[in-house]
């Protein structure tokens, strides 16, 4: 594989990443609206992180940032 292709690839590796990244993030996060208790309160959101969904996200940035890194050592 040349060069340039293997630049290619890895570029569409990070961007498939940095895509997956957000998907995850998205359905890690559920916010839920809440009712005052007491009259007069204000309404309050409550949000729910799911850690497996959320550690998705954090494992695909980090491949992203290594297929940068990667088009970057090679190109030096």
């Amino acid at each position: 594989m040349t060069g340039r292709r293997r630049d290619v690839l890895m570029a569409g590796v990070a961007v498939v990443a940095v895509v997956l990244a957000a998907w995850c993030w998205n359905q890690g996060t559920t916010s839920t609206d809440f009712a005052p208790i007491v009259e007069g309160a204000p309404d309050f959101t409550g949000t729910h992180w799911s850690g497996p969904w959320i550690g998705g996200a954090c494992a695909a940035v980090a491949v992203a940032g290594l297929a940068v890194l990667d088009i970057w050592r090679r190109r030096l």
